[in-house]
């Protein structure tokens, strides 16, 4: 019988030598010497936490198929927030109720609004691949160990990222990509590759989506987590060219695997160092030696068209097909709206995609202004997933601008089940149900109200939440109404994806008065009052309740 683990031990294993999963790797990459003293460095490191994927059916809901504008009567706070809790990272409440006293259209479309390029986490993205076999074992080793502190480098400056985004799109869109193009830091090695591909999510992931493929695909993360770097006309590698037509393109059942062979055929002689590539993207082609030798240049019939194509033509007649931009609003809906997908919906949307060139913002924009889209029955349907709860929190919370324990973020993350730059697998994270288990909730809870105690496993601190100046962002003079009973209300509307009933607001409202009268309870109390002690409470009891897991 297998050894189960506690809760407890579970936790406490994570600062244990443990083994990664080691399956994904290449014994030859980037050389056999190197791949042994990697393989060897890997097992002493702790693994990052993956539930158990959830088979079953998602159950459809009794939502409006309608694609009509949501109209302006309808676009209040509730419709608000719930665009920007599924858009954004934590939004706060004044956002929320400024983005409602814009219009819908205006709401949506500040959201795409153009972002520079944020600092890199160091100048070493731009270091080139070192020559391996001119390194003795203790600089290898020496190497190994710079990389994967590299690799942490990143993970922290994104998570930092995403805690302190502004009210943009382009930190979720960033995060949506990375899971729609799966790749781990694990077997791609080179950090420098993984920034990249973080970089090119962040500078074409709201264009145009064949450019966007374009430059995943013959980037070095890519070509070595799929193997494109080890294709030859030889000895085609079908892993790429098969990923490419289930999860990044058309989706199952709509090529053969005839198309496969042929596209994998055409895959062959691009090669990476981990760092640069033999791509030219100007003049989209191959170049140097080891593409004039390698590359199959005979004939190939893909999808039925025959010509002497590359990777390039292969992308260019997949972009034809129109189950390539019903997969992409597919995936783009899952993510964004429901797990179970409205068919009549995504054909608008990829009618939507097709006739913009493929443009995503404009399919998004679509998206976030539909009927369907705000149909109530989708508030609260879906489970947060764990970087958009605990980074998400930090925002809420008015906690961003704090410097956190090195490993608080990643190490509760690797519990949770989403650490980042380590996916699963090619597919991504499973997602909705998968998320809550019997270890992943309570140390949801955990991490959650460690922003409420200053402690946590993985690192404490000498700050915690501002309660009373969480409270005055929410308070407004003007409105009708005891100031506890708005603050109550306002706290639902933020950390609830659902409305606030009328038995948990007199609950939670219980918890803030403490016996007192709803007119005792004074915003402008001094700080050390014992009424925000109160609130503190109140703040734990909201973290505690299921509605608090929900987006």
């Amino acid at each position: 019988m297998a050894k189960t683990l506690s809760r407890r031990q579970f936790i406490k294993s994570q600062h244990s030598t443990k083994r990664v999963d080691l399956d994904r790797l290449n014994p030859n990459w980037p050389t056999k010497r190197v791949a042994k003293f990697y393989r060897k460095f890997l097992e002493s490191k702790p693994p990052a936490y993956h539930p158990s994927p959830i088979h079953e059916s998602v159950t459809p809901l009794p939502v409006t198929p309608s694609t009509r504008t949501l109209r302006d009567v309808d676009w209040n706070l509730e419709a608000s927030s719930h665009l920007l809790n599924r858009a954004v990272f934590g939004p706060t409440y004044p956002e929320v109720l400024d983005s409602a006293n814009d219009s819908l259209v205006n709401a949506v479309a500040s959201l795409f609004m153009p972002m520079d390029q944020p600092e890199p986490p160091g100048e070493w993205v731009n270091e080139p691949a070192p020559q391996w076999d001119a390194l003795t074992q203790e600089e290898i080793q020496a190497l190994l160990d710079q990389y994967f502190e590299w690799m942490w480098e990143i993970a922290k400056w994104w998570l930092i990222r995403m805690t302190r985004n502004e009210l943009n799109i382009h930190e979720m869109m960033t995060l949506f990509w990375h899971n729609y193009f799966a790749t781990a830091q694990s077997k791609v090695f080179y950090p420098q590759a993984m920034y990249q591909q973080n970089a090119v999510f962040r500078e074409y992931g709201l264009g145009n989506f064949k450019e966007l493929l374009r430059r995943v695909t013959f980037a070095p993360a890519m070509m070595i987590w799929l193997d494109i770097h080890r294709s030859k006309k030889h000895a085609p590698n079908e892993n790429f060219a098969r990923e490419l037509l289930e999860l990044f393109t058309m989706g199952v059942d709509n090529y053969t695997q005839d198309d496969i062979l042929e596209a994998s055929r055409a895959f062959t002689g691009y090669v990476t160092n981990g760092v640069d590539t033999n791509y030219d993207y100007q003049n989209q082609t191959g170049f140097g030696s080891w593409w004039d030798d390698r590359h199959d240049f005979d004939e190939k019939t893909f999808l039925g068209q025959t010509g002497n194509w590359d990777g390039d033509d292969i992308i260019d007649i997949i972009m034809e097909q129109d189950e390539t931009a019903v997969h992409i609003c597919s995936r783009i809906y899952k993510w964004f709206v429901y797990d179970s997908i409205n068919d009549s919906v995504v054909n608008e949307m990829a009618d939507v995609l097709r006739t913009n060139d493929y443009n995503i913002t404009l399919a998004l924009q679509f998206l976030f202004t539909t009927e369907h889209f705000y149909d109530e029955n989708f508030r609260g349907a879906n489970i947060q997933n764990p970087l958009g709860l605990m980074q998400g929190l930090v925002r809420k919370l008015g906690m961003e601008e704090h410097t956190y324990p090195e490993y608080y973020f990643i190490r509760s993350q690797e519990l949770l089940g989403m650490t980042p730059l380590e996916p699963p697998d090619v597919s991504g994270w499973p997602g909705y149900r998968s998320w809550i288990n019997s270890i992943t909730l309570p140390v949801r809870k955990l991490q959650a109200q460690s922003l409420l105690t200053g402690f946590s496993p993985w690192g404490s601190f000498d700050f915690t939440v501002n309660v009373r100046a969480l409270a005055q962002s929410m308070y407004d003079e003007n409105e009708e109404g005891y100031a506890s009973v708005q603050i109550v209300r306002k706290l639902g509307m933020t950390f609830f994806a659902i409305h606030l009933s009328e038995h948990l607001e007199g609950v939670m409202l219980d918890i803030l008065l403490d016996g007192a009268e709803p007119y005792d309870w004074s915003i402008n109390a001094p700080p050390n009052d014992a009424q925000w002690n109160r609130m503190r409470d109140l703040m734990h009891y909201i973290m505690k309740l299921p509605e608090f897991q929900l987006s």
